[in-house]
């Protein structure tokens, strides 16, 4: 188990009720441990265990909603 905190850009939030959708789908995939998305920064930042769960998986959770996660380069 490795527990990584990350910072990731969010694609298509358009106000503080997509910050907050986007903030509970993520929690709600399993090893997520936390997850809160920031309208004003345009960004989620998530906890989670990165041996089981990945950007992939966070992605095509929120994809049908039209929101994506990029890491920050």
């Amino acid at each position: 188990m490795a527990i990584v905190r990350k910072n990731f850009v969010v694609e298509g939030m358009h106000c503080g009720s997509c910050a907050v959708s986007i903030g509970m789908i993520i929690k709600n995939l399993k090893d997520v441990k936390s997850a809160r998305a920031d309208y004003d920064a345009r960004s989620a930042e998530v906890e989670y265990d990165d041996a089981e769960v990945g950007l992939a998986q966070m992605n095509q959770a929120l994809e049908g909603l039209g929101y994506r996660l990029e890491e920050r380069t």
